[in-house]
């Protein structure tokens, strides 16, 4: 995989990628545009053709022709590796032919299902009477590939078996993708979707994985949705519905929106708002997130607002919030649902979303709504609402909504402060021994890693800027102390990417002897937190061999620690030392 990384690398140079979604203007030796991420008058975007990078200063991101790829697209590091192989005419040979073989067959075999179903739709008159009932146009049913899973009463058990089958695919096949389920007593299997409207289900590169079918008759007792169960095409915890056709909607209008069902979706999109999606059958996930966040940190839900819909609501929030995700919600007036009210009035849909509220604005809604006791309503607002505020990671964040719950609550901001502070220490494991506490302020001496990661991103972005001589001279001594502090970790090219482009245009405009002596004394910083640290862990260890009395480990760790600290009486780096 590494050769066809450096093979595409090789035909593609990044301003080929970039150019197509960006107009830059030469700078110097860089070139520069305006973000394609957010929306913005003055251009903050860099390129740099001699390393291959990128870097986005409005949105603090970075990288390389995958990870812009990867961004844009909103598709992980395979699919960004698959599009620029296709645009760089690189064969990817990664896969076992025999099982790249089913699976293309699998993907068919959905594909030429979407068809069929689509056909019937066009033959039921009832299917399509209920869909223009909903408000659906024939543009969205296309766009969406909306269609019809005939069944009983009018119609056979194994319709879509009995197509697929002619088509040459097997039973085999046929179970592997959901499509059929077998019987008790050993009868011919029989279809999964009966009688039902159809939903194909896209993963994020728009191939169709799974359905989702609505009943169509209304006095059946049949339950009123059915989805494919999990196959290794579809996995409900990592699909998002909407998700293949609202990646650009996402990243134009910078925030996601989230709601349901399907039909949610397919109204949304309809009324302009692109950028929708909907859980698959599931709550929400970390993978889902992930998804969601590569295009846009900002969230809408626009969920039920009966008790399901705010628990799934609060679930949503507690696992966004954790990630910085700015998570609001757009109030849905009870009973209603966003493709009900976008089918009577779009317009009445976009003042809902326009008028969405942060998450805990929303929740403190919900509770003065339905607590009139203001003593009770104090106390369930410091055990529903509070714990959301020790999720928001910006402690000025979390200061702005202390004012917010003090002024719904009717208490003090000093009140709300105090009781946030005692749920912060709550959270805690609880009281710390004397031991316990200095074995905490050890561990975070020994895992505390600021020091010592600025100073080395630093440096190695600093070895791409300044020129080839000293270059070889910081690399050389940072992979030193690196394999001295048995350090394995490689910084990614996205951190390293806006530090080089800020530094290039920082070192422009200083004398090089200036730029020496920086680089110098980040040197100095750099093996002096390593040192430090590793003195701190060997203290750790040290403790241990006492505690259990293991006399060999405590001459070893004493030997170790008296090795460190000669370092740290060693020269500090010089100019002259290091022959900058």
């Amino acid at each position: 995989m590494s050769d066809s990384v450096q093979q595409i690398k090789d035909r593609l140079s990044i301003l080929d990628v970039i150019s197509p979604y960006v107009e830059l203007h030469r700078a110097g030796k860089n070139f520069k545009g305006k973000s394609p991420f957010t929306a913005e008058k003055t251009p903050s975007f860099y390129v740099s053709p001699d390393r291959g990078m990128y870097y986005c200063f409005s949105t603090s991101q970075g990288g390389d022709m995958f990870t812009f790829i990867q961004a844009m697209e909103g598709v992980d590091f395979k699919g960004a590796l698959k599009l620029l192989a296709d645009k760089a005419g690189v064969e990817l040979v990664a896969e076992d032919p025999k099982k790249k073989t089913e699976r293309e067959r699998w993907y068919a075999a959905m594909q030429d299902a979407t068809t069929y179903y689509v056909e019937q739709l066009e033959k039921d008159k009832e299917a399509l009477e209920y869909l223009e009932n909903r408000g659906v146009t024939k543009a969205t049913l296309q766009k969406w590939q909306i269609g019809f899973a005939p069944g009983p009463p009018a119609h056979g058990w194994r319709m879509v078996k009995d197509e697929l089958e002619t088509k040459g695919y097997t039973k085999e096949e046929l179970f592997k993708v959901g499509l059929i389920k077998s019987t008790e007593g050993g009868k011919e299997p029989f279809d999964v979707f009966r009688d039902r409207i159809m939903f194909p289900l896209f993963d994020q590169n728009g191939k169709v994985v799974a359905f989702s079918g609505r009943i169509l008759s209304k006095d059946s007792d049949a339950p009123k949705y059915v989805n494919s169960p999990e196959t290794e095409l579809y996995k409900k915890s990592e699909l998002l519905f909407g998700y293949d056709k609202a990646k650009h909607g996402i990243r134009q209008l910078n925030f996601s929106l989230i709601v349901e069902g399907q039909f949610d979706v397919v109204m949304a999109h309809q009324a302009g708002y692109t950028n929708t999606v909907a859980m698959s059958g599931t709550a929400l996930t970390l993978h889902h997130v992930q998804l969601l966040e590569r295009l846009s940190d900002r969230v809408v839900l626009a969920l039920d607002a009966d008790r399901a819909g705010i628990a799934a609501m609060k679930k949503a929030a507690e696992l966004m919030l954790k990630r910085g995700i700015d998570v609001k919600v757009a109030e849905m007036p009870l009973g209603a649902d966003p493709a009900d009210i976008i089918k009577k009035d779009a317009n009445e849909f976009k003042q809902i979303v326009g008028k969405s509220v942060h998450v805990i604005e929303f929740l403190l809604h919900v509770l003065t709504r339905e607590e009139s006791d203001e003593r009770s309503l104090k106390r369930r607002a410091r055990t529903e609402i509070l714990p959301f505020l020790l999720l928001l990671p910006d402690r000025i964040d979390q200061e702005h909504f202390i004012g917010v719950v003090a002024s719904a609550i009717h208490s003090t901001t000093d009140a709300v402060r105090f009781e946030l502070e005692r749920l912060r220490e709550e959270t805690k494991a609880g009281p710390l021994s004397h031991h316990e506490l200095a074995d905490s302020v050890l561990k975070e001496a020994v895992e505390k890693p600021d020091i010592v990661r600025s100073a080395r991103v630093f440096l190695e972005a600093a070895a791409e800027v300044v020129d080839a001589v000293i270059a070889v001279y910081v690399k050389d001594e940072v992979t030193k102390l690196l394999i001295e502090a048995g350090e394995t970790e490689v910084i990614p090219e996205s951190e390293l990417a806006g530090v080089t482009f800020t530094l290039e245009q920082d070192f422009a405009k200083m004398p090089e002897l200036a730029v020496k002596e920086e680089i110098v004394s980040r040197l100095n910083i750099f093996k002096t937190a390593l040192i430090r640290r590793a003195i701190a862990e060997e203290r750790r260890i040290l403790k241990e061999a006492e505690e259990i009395g293991d006399e060999t480990q405590l001459l070893t760790s004493l030997e170790t620690m008296k090795k460190h600290e000669m370092k740290l009486k060693q020269p500090a780096y010089t100019i002259e030392s290091l022959q900058l």
